[in-house]
């Protein structure tokens, strides 16, 4: 298997879309297809910024072929910048990204996420993915994330696997920091929590000696770190994932959320480096 780690920092949403063209053969193929099927899940502050990720690509990378513009259109996220075009080539094809800040506009549960893309020859307009998004109610910053949630990318069997997030809280402060649980915004759900307290390595994987999270949670000592593990499986009908969640907090007796993520699992690997048969056709021709 193929797999890429990537951190992503920041809260915010953006949209990843690569494209490539066949220029150079007598005939070439209209293979451009959008990688869309994205379940975004995304927990957030009042007035911070999120970020969505979908990917466009041909195998051909003999010519690139120029982007007029990207509209993104939701309920649920609202962007606050035009989209940002980065031009970018690998060994097997050329690609697009486009990059947006946006914000959560309230709680929604599968509210459609749709993508226009204009080109010279016109426009065409594509179902990204769902939006399950809520705004937490008591956001707090107590704990610091000296790592942040894990991205892969991979291949399709990638799929047939659980995905897990792991990351590190340290509490900075003189008070005890109870950790009871992880909050999501909907459109999965974690099969088990653990946790480590005081592990000196990095978090990774799922270990198995990790001590489950119960009910009561686990008390973080002042200074203490914590490494947080949770496990999902795939939902059905998606590809790829943006999952953003809080961590419900507890702190001489208030509770708080503070915000972890996001993280990103994509499905960029392909059987011949041909990602048709996964995702829609994007029909230009040059």
């Amino acid at each position: 298997m193929k797999r890429a780690g990537a951190a992503v920092t920041g809260l915010a949403l953006a949209a990843c879309a690569a494209i490539a063209t066949g220029c150079g053969h007598p005939n070439p193929p209209d293979r451009w297809t959008v990688h869309n099927k994205w379940l975004y899940s995304v927990v957030t502050a009042p007035g911070q910024a999120s970020i969505l990720q979908v990917t466009i690509s041909n195998p051909h990378k003999e010519q690139r072929l120029s982007i007029q513009g990207a509209t993104l259109t939701s309920n649920a996220f609202h962007p606050v910048t035009k989209a940002q075009v980065q031009a970018s080539q690998s060994t097997t094809s050329a690609q697009y990204t486009l990059l947006w800040n946006a914000g959560v506009a309230g709680p929604y549960q599968g509210d459609p996420v749709q993508l226009r893309v204009q080109l010279a020859t016109g426009s065409q307009s594509f179902a990204l993915g769902k939006a399950y998004t809520r705004v937490v109610a008591h956001p707090v910053s107590w704990l610091d994330i000296p790592a942040g949630p894990n991205s892969v990318a991979g291949q399709p069997d990638l799929l047939n696997e659980p995905h897990d997030i792991y990351f590190q809280l340290k509490n900075p402060s003189d008070t005890p920091v109870r950790l009871t649980g992880l909050e999501t915004a909907g459109g999965f759900q974690f099969s088990r929590l653990a946790y480590r307290l005081n592990d000196t390595s990095l978090p990774s994987g799922y270990p198995s000696d990790a001590k489950p999270l119960g009910n009561q949670g686990v008390l973080i000592p002042p200074h203490a770190t914590c490494n947080v593990y949770a496990e999902f499986k795939q939902p059905s009908g998606y590809l790829n994932e943006l999952i953003q969640v809080a961590a419900v907090l507890e702190k001489d007796g208030v509770r708080g959320e503070e915000l972890v993520g996001p993280a990103f699992y994509t499905v960029n690997y392909f059987v011949d480096d041909d990602p048709s048969a996964y995702y829609p056709a994007l029909n230009v021709t040059s």
